[in-house]
C-alpha cells in the first residue's frame, strides 16, 4: 500500500511541477527518473534543485538591490522580506500538515520548488531590464 502511495506522489509532483521543469537542469530530471519515486530519493533531487535556485536568486536579488537607492533601494528590501515570510511561513505549514503524514514534506517541497523558481525569474527579469 505505501509503494502504491509513493507512486501517486511522485505523479502528482511530475504533474504538480510541470511549468517549473520547464526550466529545471537536465540534472534535476534525471535524479527524479532515477529516484523511482522513492520520497527520501525525490526530497533530495527537490533539495539540489532548490539550493541552486536559492543562489541564482540570491544572485538577482544582489544585482537589483546594488542597482536601487532611496525608496526603490528600500521597497525592494521590504518586498524581499514580505517574500521570504510568506515563503517560509507556507513552506513550514505544508510540512507540518497533520493530515498528510509523511506526504507533507513532498508538498512542502514542490511549493518550495515552485514558489523560489517564480520569485528567481521574476527577480531576473528585473535585473535584466
Amino acid at each position: 500500500m505505501l509503494s502504491r502511495r509513493l507512486v501517486i506522489v511522485a505523479a502528482a509532483l511530475v504533474l504538480g511541477t510541470l511549468s517549473v521543469r520547464a526550466q529545471q537542469s537536465t540534472e534535476y530530471d534525471a535524479c527524479m527518473d532515477k529516484a523511482e519515486g522513492v520520497s527520501t530519493k525525490m526530497l533530495a533531487c527537490g533539495k539540489a534543485a532548490i539550493g541552486q535556485w536559492d543562489i541564482r536568486l540570491n544572485t538577482a536579488y544582489q544585482a537589483l538591490l546594488a542597482r536601487s537607492k532611496g525608496e526603490a533601494h528600500a521597497q525592494l528590501q521590504a518586498e524581499q522580506r514580505a517574500w521570504l515570510k510568506h515563503h517560509l511561513g507556507e513552506t513550514h505549514r505544508l510540512a507540518a500538515d497533520p493530515n498528510n503524514g509523511s506526504v507533507a514534506f513532498l508538498d512542502s517541497q514542490v511549493f518550495e520548488l515552485n514558489d523560489i523558481t517564480d520569485r528567481t525569474l521574476l527577480l531576473e527579469k528585473r535585473a535584466g531590464q
